[in-house]
C-alpha cells in the first residue's frame, strides 16, 4: 500500500465511523497467538526480550528466559574490559538512553518500584539527565551545545550563530527557528506515539483501523511526516550546522537525512529535546535492573543458554532445544534474535519469506574502547575550545558525500571525511575513572564511527581493524584531541565482522534500514510469515525498529501478541 492508497483510505472513512465515540488508548488489538500459552520461553535478553519476559510474567504465565551470553543486556551492556592502563568498564552497545519511563512501566507491571527492586547494584538504581545531551564539533571550528531545556537552548542557538557571524537578526531568526523545529518534532511525535511507534500491525490498513488511527494518520501527513527530514530541518533551522545537528540521527535509521522520512524526528526529538540519560554505574545498569525484577519476581533466566534449535510439535512449536541437549517445553516463543540467527533456529519445515533475502539493512559502526590519562583529556577544552562532555559529535566537512559513502548499495565505502561520536561517561560518572598500574588517573573513552555494512562494501575488517583504527585517531588529534593518538590505550575494536559473529544481518548492530518499504506495517511483523503461528519475534529486527526506547517498545508489543494485554 503507497502513502496515496493510504491519504484515500483515510478520505473514505464513513462520517460516523470519524465522529464515533472510540477512545483508543492504543491501536485497536491485533491478532494474538492461538491456544495455551502458559509456558512461554524468550530467546535473548537484551532490552527487548527483557521487557517482553516481564511483561507476560507480569500475567501469571511461567517465564524462562535464554541468553546465550554470560550477562544480560544484549547491545546495551556494561562490559569489563582491560587495556595497557588496566581493567575498566565500558558501555559496548548503547550509550545513549532516552525515554527510562520506559523501563519504570516494566518494573512497575511486576509489582515493584525501581528504588526497591532486590538487586545488585552498589547504592540502588540512579540516572542522571545529562546537561548538555551532546556538544557538537564542526569544521568551521564552532560548537554547539544541545540542552533539552528550551530556555537553556534557544539562548544557545543564538549565541552559536553570533559566533559563526550572523547577524543579530539573523541569529534571532535562528533562535525561532529553533523553536519552531521543536514545536513541530513534538507535534511529530504526539501524532506517531501511539498508534505508529507503540503500535504493530498484521496489515496496512491496521493505520485506519479506529477512528483515533486514522486521525494522527491525518495529522502526520499534515505536518509532512512522509517528506525529507533533511529538507524540513534546513527549512526551521536555516543554518546547515545547527540542520545537522537536530538529523544526523537519521543515520542510525539507516538513511541519510535527506532521504529519511520527516516523521523519523522523532529520534532526534528523543535526543535533544525530550533528554538524555545515564545511569550511575554505566549503560549495563538498565538490563541489570530489569533482570533483578524478573527474577524477584519468579521469572528464570539461563546465562550461556545456546540456542540450537525450535522445536516443531503438530505445527507449532513445541519447545526450544538448547546446545546442552536439553529441550525446554513452550507453549509459545518470543524470539529477539536478528534475522540470521532466527534462520539457524527455525524448524525445518518452515521456510523465511521470499522477501527476506531482499532486505536492506543499515550502514554498520567500527567502535573503539580504551582508557586515556586524565591529564590528557583535561587539556581538550583548551585545543578544540569545548567544555568536557559525556558526549560529543565531531562533524567532518563533508555531509551529502558521507551519506552517500556509507549507504551506497554498490560502492559503498568508509568516511573520507569522518562524522564520530565521542563518549566519555566518568564526566557524569567520575566512579568510572581508575588508576592505572603506574598511579595515573585514567577515564574511559569509546569512538563510534559509522561505516557501510558487509553487504555494501567488501572490507576485510579483521585485517584492517587497526589501521583503520590509527586514522581516525589522528583525524581527531587534528581536530583538536591532541593526545588521542599517542595516549589512547586501545582494549578493543568492534568492527562489521564482530556484530555479524554476534548474529546480526550484514554485519549492523542497526538491523533494517528504516526505509518507507521497511517502517511500521511494511517492516516485518511481530507475528506472521516470518515464524511459526506461535512464534513472536522482539528486537530491531521488527516493529517497531531500531533503537533503545523502540526495542523496550517491541518487547511490550510481543508480549501483548501473547497476553491480549496493553503496551503501558
Amino acid at each position: 500500500m503507497s502513502i496515496s492508497e493510504i491519504c484515500k483510505a483515510v478520505a473514505s472513512l464513513p462520517r460516523t465511523v470519524a465522529q464515533s465515540p472510540i477512545t483508543a488508548s492504543r491501536s485497536a488489538a491485533r491478532r494474538t497467538v492461538p491456544g495455551s500459552t502458559e509456558r512461554v520461553v524468550v530467546i535473548g535478553a537484551g532490552l527487548a526480550g527483557l521487557v517482553a519476559a516481564s511483561r507476560v510474567l507480569a500475567t501469571g504465565r511461567q517465564v524462562t528466559l535464554l541468553e546465550s551470553e554470560q550477562q544480560v543486556g544484549g547491545r546495551c551492556r556494561t562490559e569489563l574490559l582491560k587495556s595497557s592502563h588496566g581493567q575498566f568498564s565500558a558501555d559496548t552497545g548503547a550509550t545513549v538512553l532516552t525515554m527510562p519511563s520506559l523501563v519504570e512501566s516494566t518494573i512497575h507491571a511486576l509489582g515493584f518500584r525501581p528504588a526497591y527492586v532486590p538487586h545488585r547494584l552498589p547504592e540502588g538504581w540512579g540516572l542522571t539527565q545529562l546537561s548538555p545531551a551532546y556538544r557538537a564539533q564542526f569544521a568551521n571550528g564552532e560548537s554547539l551545545a544541545v540542552f533539552s531545556d528550551p530556555d537553556v537552548m534557544a539562548p544557545e542557538v543564538e549565541r552559536f550563530l553570533r559566533s559563526s557571524g550572523a547577524s543579530p537578526d539573523g541569529a534571532r531568526r535562528a533562535r525561532q527557528g529553533y523553536l519552531r523545529h521543536r514545536a513541530w518534532s513534538q507535534d511529530m511525535f504526539s501524532s506517531s506515539f501511539e498508534h505508529f511507534l507503540a503500535a504493530d500491525f498484521d496489515s496496512p490498513l491496521d493505520l485506519v483501523s479506529t477512528s483515533a488511527a486514522a486521525g494522527e494518520l491525518m495529522s502526520l501527513l499534515k505536518l509532512g511526516a512522509f517528506g525529507s527530514l533533511g529538507k524540513v530541518a534546513t527549512e526551521h533551522l536555516k543554518d546547515p550546522n545547527l540542520a545537522r545537528m537536530f538529523s544526523f540521527q537519521a543515520l542510525y535509521a539507516g538513511m541519510s537525512p535527506h532521504k529519511a522520512r520527516a516523521v523519523y524526528s522523532v529520534i532526534s526529538h528523543m535526543d535533544t529535546s525530550m533528554g538524555v540519560f545515564y545511569p550511575r554505574y554505566g549503560i549495563g545498569d538498565v538490563p541489570e535492573l530489569l533482570a533483578a525484577a524478573f527474577t524477584a519476581a519468579g521469572g528464570q533466566i539461563l546465562l550461556g543458554a545456546h540456542v540450537e534449535q525450535l522445536v516443531e510439535h503438530h505445527g507449532r512449536v513445541g519447545g526450544v532445544r538448547i546446545r546442552e541437549g536439553e529441550t525446554l517445553p513452550a507453549d509459545a516463543v518470543i524470539a529477539t534474535c536478528d534475522l540470521p540467527t532466527l534462520r539457524k533456529i527455525l524448524p525445518a519445515t518452515h521456510q523465511l519469506p521470499r522477501r527476506a533475502d531482499h532486505l536492506t539493512w543499515s550502514p554498520s559502526a567500527v567502535v573503539v574502547h580504551g582508557t586515556i590519562p586524565t591529564r590528557t583529556t583535561r587539556r581538550w577544552t583548551e585545543t578544540t575550545g569545548m567544555k568536557a562532555a559525556h558526549h560529543t559529535m565531531s562533524f567532518g566537512a563533508a555531509w551529502e558525500s558521507t551519506f552517500r559513502e556509507l549507504t551506497s548499495r554498490s560502492n559503498a565505502r568508509v568516511m573520507s571525511d569522518p562524522s564520530v561520536l565521542i563518549t566519555r561517561p566518568a564526566i557524569s560518572s567520575p566512579a568510572r575513572r581508575i588508576q592505572s598500574h603506574s598511579g595515573e588517573e585514567v577515564e574511559p573513552v569509546s569512538i563510534l564511527a559509522p561505516t557501510p555494512n558487509l553487504h555494501s562494501a567488501a572490507i576485510d575488517w579483521d585485517r584492517l581493524a587497526h589501521r583503520y583504527t590509527e586514522e581516525l585517531l589522528i583525524t581527531l588529534e587534528d581536530r583538536g584531541f591532541k593526545g588521542m593518538g599517542s595516549d589512547l590505550a586501545v582494549a578493543r575494536v568492534d568492527t562489521p565482522n564482530s556484530w555479524a559473529r554476534q548474529g546480526h544481518g550484514a554485519g549492523t548492530p542497526f538491523a533494517l534500514a528504516h526505509s518507507f518499504g521497511q517502517t511500521g506495517p511494511f517492516r516485518p511483523r511481530n507475528l506472521g510469515p516470518y515464524a511459526p503461528e506461535n512464534v513472536v519475534l522482539a528486537g530491531s529486527f521488527t516493529t517497531p525498529g531500531v533503537g533503545v526506547p523502540t526495542a523496550m517498545l517491541s518487547g511490550a508489543l510481543a508480549a501483548r501478541r501473547i497476553t491480549g494485554g496493553g503496551v503501558r
